[in-house]
């Protein structure tokens, strides 16, 4: 069973590269994430992730604790 899955969340407030960098490692620190791709003009992150391992509430508790606002935008 493939358990991995893109997630795409919604982050405002990102404003500039020093942004995407905390926020890149922020998740890839959780185990279960595979790959983050952070789009600043489009103030959304899609997350490769192991949805048992990493849960959308994991990574919005990540990014929280990162000083961030996050919420899940879509799923794919």
């Amino acid at each position: 069973m493939n358990t991995h899955h893109q997630t795409i969340l919604a982050v405002p407030g990102m404003s500039c590269q020093s942004c995407v960098r905390h926020i890149g490692d922020a998740l890839r620190e959780l185990d279960g994430v595979d790959e983050v791709e952070v789009r600043l003009r489009d103030g959304k992150v899609l997350v490769r992730h192991d949805q048992h391992t990493a849960t959308v509430n994991h990574m919005i508790a990540a990014l929280r604790e990162a000083g961030y606002e996050a919420s899940l935008a879509a799923a794919a």
